[in-house]
């Protein structure tokens, strides 16, 4: 794991069974054009950035007969987030126990969420040192940078509808403008 500011790394690599595998691939497309299935983890807010991913050869692109196949697929996990993994592992194993068995039940050793030291150990060990991350803003959480993006997507409505008003208007204007939006951050 790496962290920079607030915000850290994590890369996880497990393998699977291929039956799991194939749950995987079928399941994925369907799952991701749910938004339902995403609301719960958007509304915790501290996950900068998540990406699953199945590998079943290496190279894993180019063409088929030049690449090796692996003894068994590998379902990689990697993600960018606030606050520490043991938090991080442990809001997922008490919030959505569920998706993490849909994830990671056919992999090999996979503990199960319902203990979380056993879950977390889990992910340590299957994890691997990043090399190397991208975070915009380290020291912002996920919900700091949201909160600025709603800012200013108002304060640019704000400038357009202030565009050419007097300075009593724009001084009413601005004070409404400062009072509705002050709780924002």
């Amino acid at each position: 794991m790496d962290r920079h500011g607030r915000a850290q790394a994590v890369v996880v690599i497990s393998p699977v069974r291929r039956w799991w595998a194939l749950w995987l691939r079928i399941s994925w497309p369907p799952a991701d054009l749910n938004p339902l299935l995403k609301r719960t983890l958007v509304r915790l807010a501290f996950i900068h950035v998540a990406h699953w991913a199945l590998v079943d050869k290496v190279p894993a692109r180019g063409s088929r007969s030049g690449a090796r196949r692996l003894p068994h697929p590998y379902l990689l996990f990697q993600s960018n987030f606030n606050d520490d993994l043991a938090a991080y592992i442990d809001a997922f194993a008490l919030i959505v126990p569920w998706r993490m068995r849909l994830m990671w039940h056919g992999a090999y050793g996979f503990p199960g969420p319902a203990v979380v030291d056993r879950f977390l150990q889990y992910v340590l060990s299957n994890a691997t040192p990043v090399q190397h991350y991208y975070c915009a803003y380290p020291d912002g959480s996920s919900r700091m940078i949201g909160q600025a993006l709603e800012l200013s997507e108002r304060h640019a409505t704000f400038a357009r509808l202030a565009d050419g008003v007097g300075d009593a208007e724009f001084t009413d204007a601005w004070d409404r403008f400062v009072e509705e939006n002050q709780l924002l951050l």
